[in-house]
């Protein structure tokens, strides 16, 4: 059993796990249990695959320092807004994942820099495109999206710069399988598949642990200091594998209940309050 008074970390996930059910927002219960963790001097750091600028507004009041975006590309201290730890795509190998998708009509969010970039044409013509319903307030009310005009292939090879993870979605029928096909070919790349028909272009998954161990030995920490929760195999699982005490949720598959030290609530009945709560508070 671990020890509670080790605990000085606790990795969690987004979706499925901490947000209610519109993925956007935290419940009271589990705004609260956050709070009283940071009371005790935990940190709290949000392990995710959105890039910065699409975290929930919760998580934007300054208290969470540490954001582990992209899957681990990307690693921010939000208070002095130091990069720790960054990896991404080259910008060859960006523009070879462009080519896959640009100019086809498909609806895909690129990550880079910190931000998300479009095509001109999905900006302009939003209407037609299966934007994920939680996205909706980011781009229509958060003015952060970027607008890209023309190719992105040749935005990633002219700016010099290289993506840190895609989300294509809504992929035509005749064209997924195929694109599916395509990706696997990627040897710099993970691959996971999302709804609707969409597939998830990021980092290697083996690099995602290393990548938060760069964040633990900043906080003069080990993997016996850390809580982690989460609902998903993907990435979650490695977490959970590692940490002293590693939870995941009663709506988490099978495989990844096996794995987890126990299993708490669903996320939509505050699973990650009541286990905190019980364990940790």
């Amino acid at each position: 059993m671990f020890d509670k008074n080790k605990i000085k970390v606790i990795t969690l996930d987004f979706d499925g796990t901490i947000l209610q059910s519109d993925k956007t927002w935290l419940s009271p219960r589990n705004y609260h249990a956050l709070k009283e963790c940071q009371k005790k001097g935990i940190y709290c750091v949000p392990c995710t695959g959105r890039s910065a600028d699409m975290f929930p507004p919760q998580f934007e009041d300054g208290s969470f320092r540490y954001w582990f975006t992209c899957f681990g590309s990307r690693i921010i201290d939000t208070l002095t807004g130091e990069i720790i730890h960054k990896h991404s795509f080259t910008p060859e190998q960006s523009a070879e994942v462009c080519r896959l998708f640009e100019g086809k009509g498909i609806y895909c969010e690129v990550a880079a820099e910190g931000k998300l970039l479009f095509e001109k044409e999905v900006m302009d013509n939003l209407y037609k495109y299966p934007v994920p319903p939680h996205h909706v307030w980011y781009m229509y009310a958060s003015k952060r999206p970027v607008t890209v005009y023309g190719k992105l292939s040749d935005y990633f090879l002219s700016q010099n710069i290289g993506a840190e993870k895609f989300n294509l979605y809504g992929i035509p029928e005749e064209d997924f399988e195929p694109m599916l096909e395509e990706c696997k070919k990627f040897d710099f790349a993970g691959i996971s598949l999302s709804d609707p028909k969409g597939i998830q272009i990021s980092d290697d998954p083996k690099l995602r642990v290393p990548s938060m161990e760069i964040l633990l030995d900043r906080l003069g920490c080990t993997w016996e200091n850390v809580m982690s929760i989460g609902d998903g195999m993907a990435l979650d699982s490695l977490m959970i594998r590692k940490a002293a005490f590693g939870v995941t949720l009663e709506n988490a598959s099978d495989e990844l209940k096996g794995i987890a030290d126990y299993v708490t609530d669903r996320y939509d009945r505050d699973g990650f309050a009541k286990v905190v709560e019980k364990f940790i508070l």
